[in-house]
Protein backbone atom coordinates (compact mmCIF):
# COMPACT_ATOMS: atom_id res chain seq x y z
CA UNK A 1 0.00 0.00 0.00
CA UNK A 2 1.09 3.39 -0.88
CA UNK A 3 0.42 6.53 1.08
CA UNK A 4 -2.00 8.79 -0.53
CA UNK A 5 -2.94 12.21 -0.31
CA UNK A 6 -5.94 13.07 -1.23
CA UNK A 7 -5.70 15.03 -4.34
CA UNK A 8 -6.59 14.36 -8.27
CA UNK A 9 -3.20 15.50 -9.04
CA UNK A 10 -0.13 14.87 -7.24
CA UNK A 11 2.42 17.85 -7.12
CA UNK A 12 5.16 15.53 -7.07
CA UNK A 13 6.77 11.80 -7.52
CA UNK A 14 8.62 10.30 -4.31
CA UNK A 15 11.07 7.37 -5.43
CA UNK A 16 12.12 4.96 -2.56
CA UNK A 17 13.21 1.48 -1.30
CA UNK A 18 11.92 -0.86 0.72
CA UNK A 19 10.13 0.56 3.73
CA UNK A 20 11.95 -1.62 5.91
CA UNK A 21 15.22 -1.64 5.46
CA UNK A 22 15.70 1.84 3.65
CA UNK A 23 16.34 4.51 6.51
CA UNK A 24 17.25 7.36 3.83
CA UNK A 25 13.63 7.08 2.23
CA UNK A 26 11.74 7.08 5.28
CA UNK A 27 13.33 10.48 6.40
CA UNK A 28 12.67 12.23 3.11
CA UNK A 29 9.54 10.46 2.76
CA UNK A 30 8.21 11.60 6.20
CA UNK A 31 9.36 14.94 5.26
CA UNK A 32 7.08 14.92 2.22
CA UNK A 33 4.01 14.01 4.31
CA UNK A 34 4.56 16.75 6.82
CA UNK A 35 4.76 19.06 3.81
CA UNK A 36 0.82 18.39 3.31
CA UNK A 37 1.81 18.47 -0.79
CA UNK A 38 0.19 15.34 -2.36
CA UNK A 39 2.56 13.15 -4.06
CA UNK A 40 2.66 10.14 -5.83
CA UNK A 41 4.91 7.05 -4.15
CA UNK A 42 7.31 4.93 -6.51
CA UNK A 43 8.71 1.58 -5.23
CA UNK A 44 11.74 -0.07 -6.16
CA UNK A 45 12.99 -2.99 -4.13
CA UNK A 46 16.18 -2.99 -3.27
CA UNK A 47 19.51 -5.40 -3.42
CA UNK A 48 17.65 -7.45 -6.52
CA UNK A 49 18.71 -8.25 -10.03
CA UNK A 50 17.42 -5.37 -11.50
CA UNK A 51 17.43 -2.77 -8.77
CA UNK A 52 20.04 -0.72 -10.48
CA UNK A 53 18.22 -0.49 -13.71
CA UNK A 54 14.87 0.52 -11.72
CA UNK A 55 16.71 3.58 -10.29
CA UNK A 56 18.27 4.66 -13.34
CA UNK A 57 14.79 4.87 -15.12
CA UNK A 58 14.29 7.97 -12.52
CA UNK A 59 18.22 9.09 -11.78
CA UNK A 60 21.64 8.95 -12.72
CA UNK A 61 23.12 9.28 -9.24
CA UNK A 62 22.36 5.59 -8.95
CA UNK A 63 20.48 6.34 -5.66
CA UNK A 64 17.50 6.60 -3.91
CA UNK A 65 15.35 8.41 -2.67
CA UNK A 66 14.22 10.67 -5.74
CA UNK A 67 11.88 13.59 -6.01
CA UNK A 68 10.52 14.12 -9.63
CA UNK A 69 8.72 17.20 -10.63
CA UNK A 70 7.98 17.90 -14.33
CA UNK A 71 11.25 17.50 -15.57
CA UNK A 72 13.30 18.39 -12.34
CA UNK A 73 14.60 15.58 -10.50
CA UNK A 74 16.02 16.03 -6.77
CA UNK A 75 18.19 13.45 -5.16
CA UNK A 76 19.66 13.21 -2.19
CA UNK A 77 17.56 13.63 1.18
CA UNK A 78 18.76 16.84 2.82
CA UNK A 79 18.26 18.28 -0.72
CA UNK A 80 14.50 16.99 -1.51
CA UNK A 81 13.90 18.04 2.06
CA UNK A 82 15.48 21.68 1.63
CA UNK A 83 13.24 21.83 -1.85
CA UNK A 84 10.10 20.30 0.13
CA UNK A 85 10.45 23.23 2.26
CA UNK A 86 10.71 25.77 0.02
CA UNK A 87 7.43 24.11 -1.80
CA UNK A 88 5.49 24.05 1.20
CA UNK A 89 6.67 26.93 3.58
CA UNK A 90 3.04 26.81 5.82
CA UNK A 91 4.14 23.61 6.83
CA UNK A 92 6.93 25.52 8.60
CA UNK A 93 9.28 22.38 8.28
CA UNK A 94 12.01 23.73 9.92
CA UNK A 95 11.41 26.20 13.16
CA UNK A 96 10.71 30.04 12.70
CA UNK A 97 13.46 31.48 15.09
CA UNK A 98 16.58 32.12 13.13
CA UNK A 99 19.26 30.50 15.69
CA UNK A 100 16.85 27.68 16.71
CA UNK A 101 16.54 26.90 12.65
CA UNK A 102 20.30 27.08 12.26
CA UNK A 103 20.94 24.42 14.88
CA UNK A 104 18.27 21.92 13.75
CA UNK A 105 19.68 22.35 10.11
CA UNK A 106 22.95 21.76 12.45
CA UNK A 107 21.20 18.47 13.91
CA UNK A 108 20.10 16.73 10.72
CA UNK A 109 23.68 17.35 8.82
CA UNK A 110 25.55 15.65 11.45
CA UNK A 111 22.67 12.87 11.02
CA UNK A 112 22.76 13.11 7.39
CA UNK A 113 26.99 12.73 7.25
CA UNK A 114 28.00 11.47 10.87
CA UNK A 115 27.28 8.18 12.88
CA UNK A 116 28.67 5.84 10.85
CA UNK A 117 29.38 3.29 12.93
CA UNK A 118 25.80 3.28 14.34
CA UNK A 119 24.43 3.10 10.89
CA UNK A 120 26.75 -0.05 10.17
CA UNK A 121 25.99 -2.02 12.78
CA UNK A 122 22.84 -1.13 13.38
CA UNK A 123 21.04 -1.23 9.84
CA UNK A 124 17.39 -0.49 9.85
CA UNK A 125 15.36 -3.39 9.81
CA UNK A 126 11.75 -2.85 10.93
CA UNK A 127 11.15 -6.60 11.09
CA UNK A 128 13.59 -7.30 13.97
CA UNK A 129 12.99 -8.39 16.75
CA UNK A 130 16.01 -9.39 19.13
CA UNK A 131 18.12 -6.96 20.92
CA UNK A 132 21.36 -6.81 20.25
CA UNK A 133 23.83 -8.99 21.90
CA UNK A 134 27.43 -6.83 21.18
CA UNK A 135 28.28 -3.79 20.35
CA UNK A 136 31.47 -1.91 19.35
CA UNK A 137 33.05 0.75 20.76
CA UNK A 138 32.64 3.42 18.33
CA UNK A 139 28.91 2.47 17.84
CA UNK A 140 28.34 3.22 21.85
CA UNK A 141 30.13 6.29 21.38
CA UNK A 142 27.79 7.22 18.48
CA UNK A 143 24.68 6.74 20.70
CA UNK A 144 26.17 8.07 23.53
CA UNK A 145 26.61 11.37 21.10
CA UNK A 146 22.72 10.98 19.56
CA UNK A 147 21.49 11.00 23.05
CA UNK A 148 23.43 14.49 24.08
CA UNK A 149 22.07 15.86 21.62
CA UNK A 150 18.85 15.08 22.18
CA UNK A 151 18.92 16.09 25.74
CA UNK A 152 20.13 19.21 24.85
CA UNK A 153 17.12 20.50 22.57
CA UNK A 154 14.87 18.94 24.51
CA UNK A 155 15.89 20.61 27.85
CA UNK A 156 15.46 24.03 25.71
CA UNK A 157 12.49 23.04 23.71
CA UNK A 158 10.61 20.98 26.70
CA UNK A 159 9.19 18.57 23.38
CA UNK A 160 7.52 16.85 22.00
CA UNK A 161 9.59 16.63 19.47
CA UNK A 162 13.39 17.96 19.13
CA UNK A 163 12.34 22.05 18.52
CA UNK A 164 9.23 21.58 19.70
CA UNK A 165 6.75 20.84 16.65
CA UNK A 166 8.01 18.01 14.57
CA UNK A 167 10.58 19.45 11.56
CA UNK A 168 13.11 17.87 9.26
CA UNK A 169 15.57 17.48 11.59
CA UNK A 170 12.87 14.83 13.69
CA UNK A 171 12.12 12.99 10.36
CA UNK A 172 16.13 12.53 9.93
CA UNK A 173 16.67 11.30 13.07
CA UNK A 174 12.76 8.84 12.81
CA UNK A 175 15.15 5.57 11.57
CA UNK A 176 17.07 6.19 14.23
CA UNK A 177 14.50 6.05 17.13
CA UNK A 178 13.31 2.61 15.33
CA UNK A 179 17.19 1.49 15.32
CA UNK A 180 17.36 1.87 19.37
CA UNK A 181 13.96 -0.03 19.86
CA UNK A 182 14.26 -2.68 17.85
CA UNK A 183 17.89 -3.24 18.86
CA UNK A 184 17.27 -3.25 22.19
CA UNK A 185 18.99 -0.79 23.54
CA UNK A 186 18.60 0.63 26.76
CA UNK A 187 17.58 4.29 27.31
CA UNK A 188 17.24 5.92 30.81
CA UNK A 189 16.56 9.30 30.26
CA UNK A 190 13.00 10.30 30.90
CA UNK A 191 12.83 13.08 28.20
CA UNK A 192 14.65 10.95 25.67
CA UNK A 193 12.29 7.88 26.47
CA UNK A 194 9.22 10.08 25.50
CA UNK A 195 10.86 11.80 22.70
CA UNK A 196 11.11 8.10 21.31
CA UNK A 197 7.31 7.76 21.62
CA UNK A 198 6.52 11.13 20.65
CA UNK A 199 8.39 9.56 16.80
CA UNK A 200 6.71 6.02 16.62
CA UNK A 201 3.17 7.95 17.52
CA UNK A 202 3.74 10.22 14.73
CA UNK A 203 1.32 9.54 12.14
CA UNK A 204 3.52 9.45 9.20
CA UNK A 205 5.90 6.69 11.03
CA UNK A 206 2.94 4.53 12.24
CA UNK A 207 1.48 4.91 8.48
CA UNK A 208 5.16 3.78 7.48
CA UNK A 209 5.39 1.02 9.74
CA UNK A 210 2.11 -0.70 9.01
CA UNK A 211 3.61 -0.57 5.21
CA UNK A 212 6.65 -2.42 5.93
CA UNK A 213 5.03 -5.02 7.88
CA UNK A 214 3.61 -6.36 4.85
CA UNK A 215 6.64 -5.87 2.49
CA UNK A 216 7.83 -9.62 1.43
CA UNK A 217 11.85 -8.84 1.14
CA UNK A 218 14.94 -10.34 1.75
CA UNK A 219 17.27 -9.14 4.49
CA UNK A 220 19.61 -6.38 3.72
CA UNK A 221 21.66 -3.54 4.77
CA UNK A 222 20.89 -0.17 3.48
CA UNK A 223 22.00 2.56 6.50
Amino acid sequence: MAYHVHSDKPYFDLVIGDKTYSSWSMRTWLVAVQSGLPFKEINIKLDEKNTAAQIAKHTDSGKIPVLKQGKRVIWDSLAIAEYLNELSPEAKLWPEDAGTRALARSYAAEMHSGFQSLRSELSMDLKRTQPIRHMTEATARDIERLLKMWKDALKVSEGPFLFGDFCIADAFFAPVVMRLHHYGIKINDRMVKQYMKNIQDHHGVQFWVEDAKTEKSKPIQFK
